[in-house]
């Protein structure tokens, strides 16, 4: 019982600060790299306005698909924490290199600097939504492991 308490009150948290400050909404207008500026801009000020605000914002430009496969808000923040990905944390620097676009489908290099000075690479990739009020909207598929980029800082 105290478990699940605690996940209630962690789940609340990453979530309370919506009161405080509106989530930017995957919308088909907005550009597959705009989206990704959104996601890195957000982690790497996660702490604003509260605690893991970045991840929740993060979370909100996830594909369906990609929700289905990381599970539920709490599941997803624990995986951003994770040895995997934690280094996108308030991380210090980053950019965003276009490898393939098409009209359904986009992948992009991003380049991170830790706040630790550890340059890391990912592959994120995203994907039209097709259903629903976030039909034409570009989210997040999936966001490879890192790879460590030698000459790290």
């Amino acid at each position: 019982m105290r478990n699940f308490i605690v996940g209630v009150a962690f789940v609340l948290s990453l979530t309370s600060f919506t009161n405080a400050q509106e989530l930017l909404a995957p919308d088909p207008n907005m550009s597959a790299k705009r989206v990704v500026e959104i996601q890195l801009i957000a982690l790497q000020q996660n702490d604003s306005p509260s605690v893991d605000a970045g991840i929740v914002q993060t979370w909100n430009f996830a594909h369906p698909d990609n929700k289905r496969y990381t599970g539920p808000l709490a599941r997803f923040a624990a995986m951003v924490k994770s040895p995997y990905y934690r280094d996108m944390i308030n991380h210090s620097q980053h950019t965003i290199k276009s490898i393939v676009t098409t009209n359904q489908y986009a992948l992009f290099k991003v380049t991170i600097i830790s706040k630790e000075n550890v340059k890391s690479s990912f592959k994120w990739e995203l994907m039209k939504a097709k259903t629903g009020t976030l039909n034409g909207a570009w989210m997040t598929t999936s966001v490879s492991p890192p790879l460590r980029v030698e000459g790290s800082i």
